[in-house]
């Protein structure tokens, strides 16, 4: 229904204030007219009340109608004010309209009263829409969003401060240009599809899109559009307006979590996200990985907690760690027997580590599953290979060597007792061979395992001892080196020993050894022949020697003990043409530690 109107009729003749209000009741649908003779009377009325129009006479005795217009503008400009009066002249209408009234009207009969009712009606209802557009313009600009009206031939009739600061032209030169100055083809092609939408009768009222706006100066800015159809009668189509938003920190901020979504998809670990604020803090989350490893896909993932992959074979030991972690809200890793969809078994290391919010809160968990059946297979195999070689080790300590002790005897008995001893000595020789292979086999059999405590050990020293304990004949050791190392000294020892004997055995008894620093380690050079070639691809390897005689033990040895130490440890050439040995990833001694 028509909102009501409220208006106040001044003028000296009651005659006349009975008349308009007669006719101002019957020409419009819902209005409310107050009567009142004198100007003072209706400043009063003004100042108690609220009228939508004011319709004044001009010849009145105390104040005339446009002395009484300038009292009421100093209290209120904008109420519509109506001047109808008996005594008109073009000299008092142009006064008036000077003044700002906003219509001017001579008394007379029916014809004159109804055009006086139209023109109330008129200027009420321009003055209701002036307020509501100036209560949206004041919510628009505390918005602070860019604003527009395109006309109906397309052209910009109306953008606001924001919209000019956004595309960085002056709102002169965007009003009259079309919206191709600030959009690409395609941008102008949908959004005039999306006018079309509006328009239709079963379309929305307003249309929400993403469109790129080209600025001036710059790369294009995304925005999204909330495009509307101003209002209009008939078939006339007035235009279009819309508000656009910057979604640049929305589009940055979607592009990163798409960027973090499928890096955790495409890791190569399992990667589950839990809801500790639901019931049982069900996984809300799985990566492909997690799916792939368990056999479980996310729809049968979601929703329940992680320990379905438990089975009865999971130890509870390693499962009470992780629950009593999560209860503490700390972080844990732990090695669980967990089972897939189809029954098999697989080693899982699950390591769980809190999400928290600004708060401080644990709002998530995340969890990494990775999948170590091949690790602990391995680890599994190597536990019975080095089982199997403690058993051999043994039957090399005592089955083989009581045999060969009982041949030696009998052979130097043998030697003892006959003339000739020639095959005595061989047999004797080749029975300190079997020796010398034994105990090199119990000694690489024994390097792999764990050494002692490390301590601060000089490499000069342990090299000068070693030297000494080896048959080196007229050969010279060279130490150019004063560093200490953090090692076990009787393995260290073992090693440099091995090192020596190998120059000695392939560069002779003249030979010459240095041994100096390395930035991370130290090395072990000779002036020999070198390194046979066809031997140099699997130096390391048991039983591997260019020298008649030599059991093949000796750097596998070395190469034993620094794998023991987290050594590593490799063959060149030295300076001199001779083999150069480098043991690097030495650690230098704590210096909280105390030298023996």
């Amino acid at each position: 229904m028509p909102e009501r109107i409220d208006v106040l009729h001044v003028d000296d003749d009651p005659s006349v204030l009975d008349l308009t209000e007669a006719y101002l009741e019957r020409e419009l649908a819902d209005v409310a007219v107050t009567s009142v003779t004198a100007a003072s009377d209706a400043l009063d009325e003004v100042d108690g009340g609220r009228f939508d129009c004011i319709v004044s006479d001009y010849d009145m005795p105390e104040m005339d109608g446009l002395a009484f217009f300038e009292r009421l503008r100093e209290t209120d400009r904008s109420i519509p004010f109506v001047l109808y009066t008996g005594k008109g002249s073009e000299e008092i209408a142009s006064r008036a309209l000077n003044a700002g009234v906003t219509g001017y009207f001579q008394k007379g009969g029916p014809e004159q009263l109804r055009r006086l009712a139209n023109r109330v009606r008129q200027a009420v209802e321009e003055h209701r829409t002036r307020e509501i557009a100036n209560r949206y313009s004041t919510v628009i600009d505390a918005l602070g969003y860019p604003v527009y009206v395109v006309d109906e031939t397309g052209t910009f009739e109306f953008v606001n401060e924001p919209f000019a600061e956004l595309t960085g032209y002056d709102r002169e030169e965007i009003v009259g240009s079309e919206p191709g100055l600030i959009k690409d083809d395609a941008a102008v092609a949908e959004a005039e599809d999306r006018l079309g939408t509006v328009l239709s009768g079963s379309g929305p009222d307003v249309q929400r899109f993403r469109v790129d706006i080209v600025p001036k100066e710059g790369d294009p800015i995304p925005c999204r559009d909330h495009m509307a159809v101003l209002p209009y009668e008939g078939e006339r189509f007035e235009g279009s307006v819309g508000i656009l938003r910057d979604v640049s920190d929305e589009v940055e901020r979607r592009e990163e979590l798409e960027t973090k979504t499928r890096a955790l998809d495409e890791a190569p670990v399992g990667i589950t996200i839990t809801d500790p604020d639901r019931p049982d803090n069900p996984m809300v989350f799985v990566n492909d990985r997690f799916v792939e490893m368990t056999g479980y896909d996310r729809e049968e993932s979601i929703g329940v907690n992680c320990r379905f992959l438990q089975g009865p074979d999971t130890d509870e030991e390693p499962v009470s760690r992780m629950r009593e972690a999560i209860d503490a809200e700390e972080a844990t890793s732990v090695e669980l027997l967990n089972y897939r969809k189809d029954g098999t078994e697989f080693w899982n290391r699950v390591s769980v580590a809190p999400i928290r919010d600004a708060d401080g809160r644990v709002s998530e968990w995340v969890g990494f599953q990775e999948d170590i059946t091949a690790f602990k297979e391995r680890e599994a195999a190597l536990e019975r290979q080095n089982e199997r070689l403690d058993a051999f080790a043994s039957i090399v300590s005592h089955d083989l060597r009581n045999p060969l002790n009982v041949a030696q005897g009998r052979v130097d008995l043998a030697r003892q007792a006959a003339d000739d001893d020639e095959h005595l000595d061989a047999a004797a020789d080749a029975l300190d061979r079997i020796e010398s292979i034994v105990e090199h086999t119990l000694t690489l059999a024994r390097e792999g395992e764990t050494v002692g405590d490390p301590e601060p050990v000089s490499i000069a020293a342990v090299a000068a001892d070693s030297w000494a304990t080896v048959d080196t004949g007229a050969g010279e050791l060279a130490v150019e080196t004063d560093r200490d190392v953090s090692a076990d000294p009787d393995r260290l020892r073992n090693l440099f020993e091995n090192l020596v004997r190998n120059a000695v055995e392939h560069g002779g008894s003249d030979v010459t050894i240095r041994v100096g620093d390395l930035p991370d380690g130290f090395y072990v050079a000779d002036d020999g022949p070198g390194i046979p070639e066809e031997v140099a691809d699997e130096l390391f390897e048991p039983g591997q020697t260019g020298t008649e005689g030599n059991t093949g033990f000796g750097l596998a040895i070395v190469q034993e003990i620094a794998n023991a130490h987290g050594w590593t440890v490799s063959a060149t050439a030295s300076d001199e043409g001779g083999a150069r040995f480098e043991i690097r990833g030495v650690e230098r001694p704590d210096p909280s530690m105390t030298k023996p």
